[in-house]
């Protein structure tokens, strides 16, 4: 069948709604969309994509107030009245159409020390230890949960979600030299502003328990006196809740 699909547009001006119709079936993905679109429609139509398998993490794309992967997203589970309106990601400034400049996301990363440093003399990890941080692990960096986040609303200082995951992963890991330096890092991205709404955990395409990984590492750090309550009050008033709760 044939849908209307809008696209949320950018030239670098201004903002507009661009209009297509694209034939769709039960297996047609959004990225099966957008590429027809730039194929068959309009080839100035920017996005971005490598993988095409749910695994690169560069293809997220807004729907409703949702966040997908378009690569593994059918279309017949977003439409909306019928119709199909795609937005670039939420909470990081727009290049062009769909494709949103990373860099504020990918610098709070380095910032958190994202990545193993390992110690020495190394030792073996056992199935039950990795079970501690093997669903971290599956991180694909799409930056959904980052673009999910209510807390930038009011603090640009908070890490993100993703921040937290990194943190996490590591921390749990016997044979990251960092150890508990790790919490303190979260301390320093604000890891308290966090309003544990769960958007992050719902949205993530991997399923990683990204709230019960912040949890986990709040309640270490205030237990160990290395992290402390941000100034700021922040708390769930004033929030969209596109979960329904």
């Amino acid at each position: 069948m044939k849908i209307p699909v809008k696209v949320k547009r950018f030239d670098g001006e201004k903002e507009y709604i661009d209009s297509f119709e694209v034939e769709i079936d039960d297996k047609t993905t959004v990225l099966d969309v957008l590429m027809h679109i730039k194929d068959y429609q309009d080839p100035s139509l920017s996005f971005r994509v490598q993988c095409r398998a749910a695994i690169c993490g560069t293809c997220a794309v807004k729907i409703g107030e949702q966040h997908y992967l378009a690569c593994k997203t059918k279309v017949k589970d977003v439409l909306q009245n019928g119709e199909l309106f795609i937005e670039p990601a939420s909470n990081l400034p727009v290049i062009k159409d769909l494709v949103v400049d990373q860099k504020e996301f990918l610098d709070k990363l380095k910032e958190a020390k994202a990545w193993f440093v390992p110690k020495e003399p190394f030792e073996p990890v056992y199935p039950e230890e990795l079970k501690e941080f093997d669903k971290e692990t599956d991180c694909i960096l799409c930056g959904i949960c980052y673009s999910m986040c209510p807390v930038f609303q009011t603090d640009q200082k908070f890490g993100g979600p993703i921040n937290f995951v990194k943190i996490y992963r590591f921390w749990k890991d016997k044979n990251d030299a960092l150890k508990d330096e790790r919490i303190a890092i979260a301390d320093k991205n604000h890891i308290t502003s966090c309003v544990h709404c769960k958007y992050c955990t719902f949205s993530c395409p991997k399923e990683i328990p990204v709230e019960q990984d912040i949890m986990k590492i709040e309640f270490y750090g205030k237990q160990k006196g290395l992290i402390k309550q941000q100034e700021e009050g922040f708390g769930f008033g004033g929030f969209s809740t596109p979960f329904g709760f």
